[in-house]
Formats: structure tokens, C-alpha cells, sequence
């Protein structure tokens, strides 16, 4: 689970780097770049818990359709 949490991490974090932020926080760049941070830490928390419990959902649907 620490490795998929760390993948989607750094795989939001791929994707919002090309957004400026510095652009909206003109005189706070390295606010901005905390910010960016941040949000990929959060973001990359919740798709990794989404993935973890898709998949949670997948190898149990089968025994709870079967009754085992």
C-alpha cells in the first residue's frame, strides 16, 4: 500500500507540475511551490485509496457473490 500511496503521489505530482502557481501567488513563489506539494501529497492520497479499495472490492465481490 506504501508503494501504490508513493506512485500516485508522485504520478499527480507529474501531472500538475506544467501549472504556474507562482502565477496566481505572484509574491509568494515558494508558497507556491509548497502548495504544489501539497496538493500532490492530498490528491495522490485520495486516488490511492480509491485504487486500494477497488481493489479491495474486487477480490471480495466474488465470495460474497458465492456465499463463501
Amino acid at each position: 500500500m506504501l508503494c501504490i500511496n508513493l506512485l500516485a503521489t508522485y504520478f499527480v505530482f507529474w501531472t500538475i507540475r506544467p501549472i504556474n502557481f507562482a502565477k496566481f501567488m505572484p509574491y509568494t513563489p515558494k508558497q507556491a511551490t509548497f502548495l504544489k506539494v501539497l496538493l500532490s501529497i492530498a490528491i495522490g492520497y485520495l486516488v490511492a485509496s480509491f485504487f486500494i479499495a477497488m481493489t479491495n472490492w474486487v477480490v471480495a465481490l466474488p465470495s460474497s457473490l458465492l456465499g463463501k
